[in-house]
């Protein structure tokens, strides 16, 4: 399989996974809010924000292995990377162990000190708490075979199997209300199932499928160097994992304090799109990853820079056009989705997506730049610039400001991380600025101000309704797929779709008995071929 094609079926499977996901957060989320009430959900929103900056070593980690395997991949050495392996899940089997005793000692004060919760329901939440702790370390300890599977470019795969869990997770939601007791207990619990199935199933796929993921004996050669290169490439990483982390679930913990559970639930809503939106675009960017990483491994710098301006100009048009008519019918989406939503839902909402946007002008760089290895540098203004909207917010809701100033604070930290990423992927990964202002940001401008043009003027003409919608959803696709054609496409790429669509009717229209006739008739003559043609024997003085 060629590595376009393998990109295509990557990234069709992994948006049919996200297709699923989309279902069940939309259909679940309103069933879940009703069933619970805003403060149970908001507490469970809080709790398991809490325990997410626990993660980020493991997703880090996750990276060096992944880019580890996926080089000795590469070079065709199946023996380095299973020892790759099994350093990983070694390291991840002592982590998740030391992150779920952590959590667990730890509980007493982020409950009862660190967390404002109602009284009446600290029990609920301790019980919540321990299902989160579980479901974690399941999946710290399953990190490898992700890693592995995603060094294979197996994402059909792991699409597939989030896909039935996802499936598992919406049918359980369903039943939620017909389940005897409290309602946040059977809420947690079904969650904890599903994040625990998450993880078992790649790692039965990869124990049956590859043979470096069998890890008995679980021994390798120069064990210490191994940890010590996974951690320092790891290192870096770590912070622009915690800088995510940080950005996205910083602010739940400083809301909480100010304004207690209803808040989160507002919050929390704010979040889940947040994930669903960002899935879509990390599911589209995990696809072109390996081959970054490959391109990088093997010295086609240039294929590199192209694949990466590539991943930001098509991930921008992409997120544009799910988030476009989001952003300019906020009210009337978030009724049309939750009936009654929490307050502060729709101020908490755009900021955050309008972060993700900014994020997604450079986000492609990311690969390029792990790719290199030179993370020093790049980790810390990251992390810095991303990170520094919560303490900024802090003190903006201390001196007595709205809730929303915390993430407009993000908003701002956002545009000077996307400058830092430019900047180092100008220097350590020859990628130019200029290439990037013209494939990236001119045709992300033609699609922002035309989407904005055409669907101000329907909201000026047109009453609000599903009408209304409709015509925007139309419109804000109709501008960015004329903008990505001329001006998002080289002259290139849109001929080899055209010839592509001319072709497409008649490869469907050709009949299968002809198609049949026609490899009978090239064989039957590759036949009378060889019966006419002697043998010759070829002797040393020929």
């Amino acid at each position: 399989m060629t590595a376009s094609r393998r990109i295509i079926t990557n990234t069709l499977a992994t948006y049919l996974k996200l297709v699923v996901f989309a279902l069940t957060g939309l259909i679940t989320v309103p069933i879940a809010l009703r069933t619970l009430g805003a403060v149970d959900y908001g507490i469970y929103s809080v709790v398991g924000g809490c325990l997410a900056f626990l993660t980020f070593l493991n997703i880090s980690l996750q990276n060096g292995a992944q880019r580890h395997i996926a080089y000795a991949l590469g070079e065709g050495r199946k023996e380095e990377a299973s020892k790759w392996f099994k350093t990983s899940l070694i390291v991840h089997f002592v982590l998740g162990l030391a992150i779920g005793a952590s959590a667990i000692l730890a509980s007493d004060w982020i409950l009862h000190h660190l967390l404002t919760l109602p009284a009446s329901r600290l029990a609920a939440a301790a019980w919540i708490y321990r299902m989160v702790v579980l479901a974690m370390v399941c999946n710290v300890v399953s990190t490898p075979y992700q890693a592995l599977l995603i060094a294979h470019e197996a994402i059909a795969s792991i699409s597939l199997l989030n896909t039935l869990s996802g499936i598992f997770l919406m049918v359980s939601i369903f039943c939620l209300k017909l389940l005897p007791g409290d309602a946040l207990l059977w809420y947690g619990a079904i969650y904890c199932l599903f994040q625990v199935s998450m993880a078992v199933g790649p790692a039965l796929y990869c124990y049956y499928r590859y043979s470096e993921s069998r890890f008995w004996p679980l021994t390798v050669d120069h064990p210490r160097g191994r940890f010590r290169e996974l951690f320092n490439f790891s290192g870096w990483t770590m912070l622009l994992v915690l800088s995510t982390f940080v950005r996205v679930q910083g602010p739940a913990v400083v809301l909480n304090v100010f304004f207690g559970p209803i808040a989160n639930a507002a919050y929390g809503l704010a979040v889940q799109v947040y994930w669903l939106a960002s899935g879509i675009i990390w599911g589209f960017l995990g696809s072109t990853t390996p081959s970054i990483v490959k391109r990088q491994a093997s010295g086609d710098y240039r294929g590199m820079a192209v694949l990466s301006d590539q991943s930001n100009t098509y991930g921008f048009a992409i997120l544009w056009i799910i988030l476009a008519p989001v952003l300019f019918e906020m009210g009337f989406c978030l009724k049309l989705w939750l009936h009654t939503p929490p307050p502060s839902t729709a101020a908490f909402l755009m900021p955050v997506l309008i972060a993700l946007l900014i994020d997604q002008l450079t986000l492609g760089y990311n690969s390029s730049l792990v790719a290199t290895g030179r993370m020093a540098g790049f980790s810390l203004v990251i992390f810095i610039t991303n990170s520094a909207g919560v303490p900024a917010g802090y003190f903006f809701l201390r001196a007595g400001m709205p809730g929303t100033w915390i993430l407009w604070a993000i908003v701002v930290g956002a545009v000077a991380a996307g400058c830092g990423r430019l900047w180092f992927a100008n220097r350590n990964a020859s990628i130019s600025v200029r290439n990037w202002a013209g494939n990236v940001l001119f045709p992300a401008t033609l699609c922002l101000l035309g989407s904005s043009a055409a669907l101000l003027a329907l909201i000026h003409v047109f009453g609000d309704g599903m009408g209304r919608f409709a015509m925007v959803v139309a419109a804000n696709l109709t501008v960015v797929c004329l903008v990505m054609w001329f001006f998002g496409t080289t002259a290139e790429q849109r001929s080899k779709l055209l010839a592509l669509a001319v072709s497409f009717p008649g490869r469907l229209s050709r009949k299968p008995a002809a198609q049949a006739h026609r490899i009978a008739g090239e064989t039957l003559m590759n036949r009378k071929f060889l019966e006419k043609s002697e043998p010759r024997v070829i002797t040393p003085g020929d």
